[in-house]
């Protein structure tokens, strides 16, 4: 049996604390590379002393944008990727690091470990979530679409049980506004996985999707870390919802507000040549009445006229 040669990928950003442990449970690969988004606050330092190749490039909201752009720098025929805040068990690296035969599995949807809020409870929504992120070649590809780019060209995969030890460490969200920030970013994406509406009533599909998440709960404590995470869950949702909406209503707050500007500037305009009130960048006689200033300014005019 030849040995399975790995190529292994990771997207990374301004990541300084987390990206070291995720490099280093990736380094077992034949080759690394890391693609820098131009970060600022030495994670590019950290990566060069880990990766094969550091490839730099603009900054861009989300990973997706960037993932079929580095898979194409894999040279070999097996290839696993992490992001930036994901670490590999070393259950897992010693999984990946075995030799496997022609008629091996195409694909491993491994199980994902979540950390929201900090922690990681599996009695929570998320587990076990399984994703395929060790694959041969050919067999999975990337698009830009955010929560719906990664696609599996074949049926010979295979799902890790979670009870084995080998998962992928998740530290996702350290905090509720961490959460609130990456919810932004992402459902502003314009290419994105939305959510599907499930009725018109907006208030209706907010308390289905709490519903929703808390079905998908063990726990029955609704005032517990699992609660509390899976109204973050319905939380992205909801969002989702409103901005679809507000894109289909045709809605353009910037555009409003500076015609909102735009009137209230004229209003201003007036207001200040009735009563001298400034409100321009140059300064205005304070208090003096419109017509009080017409006629000091003729009054000017005349003795200019007289002096000359």
């Amino acid at each position: 049996m030849q040995p399975s040669r790995v190529s292994g990928f990771v997207i990374t950003y301004n990541r300084a604390s987390l990206v070291e442990t995720c490099l280093r449970s990736i380094r077992f690969v034949d080759e690394l590379i890391v693609i820098d988004k131009s970060s600022t606050d030495g994670t590019r330092a950290i990566a060069e002393r880990y990766a094969d190749q550091v490839v730099t490039v603009p900054w861009s909201p989300t990973v997706e944008e960037t993932r079929d752009a580095a898979l194409a720098l894999c040279h070999h025929d097996w290839v696993i990727y992490l992001d930036d805040d994901e670490m590999l068990s070393p259950e897992a690296i010693t999984f990946a690091s075995r030799r496997r035969a022609p008629d091996a599995p195409d694909a491993y949807y491994l199980p994902k470990k979540h950390y929201i809020l900090g922690r990681f409870d599996p009695s929570a929504y998320y587990w076990p979530e399984h994703h395929p992120q060790f694959f041969r070649k050919g067999a999975v590809s990337f698009t830009p679409t955010v929560h719906g780019g990664v696609h599996v060209h074949t049926k010979r995969v295979e799902r890790i049980a979670p009870e084995t030890g080998i998962c992928i460490h998740h530290l996702s969200h350290l905090d509720a506004a961490q959460w609130i920030e990456k919810t932004n970013r992402y459902t502003s994406r314009l290419d994105r996985v939305r959510c599907a509406p499930e009725a018109t009533d907006l208030i209706a599909f907010a308390h289905a999707r709490i519903e929703h998440w808390l079905e998908r709960t063990p726990s029955t404590d609704r005032g517990d870390y699992a609660a509390a995470v899976a109204l973050l869950r319905a939380v992205y949702d909801m969002i989702d919802r409103v901005k679809s909406w507000e894109q289909d209503a045709g809605l353009d707050g910037a555009a409003r507000f500076a015609a909102i500007c735009a009137e209230l500037g004229q209003a201003y305009d007036v207001l200040e040549r009735r009563t001298g009130i400034r409100t321009s960048a140059e300064p205005a006689p304070r208090g003096v009445p419109e017509r009080l200033r017409s006629l000091l300014a003729g009054l000017g005019e005349r003795l200019t006229a007289l002096v000359a």
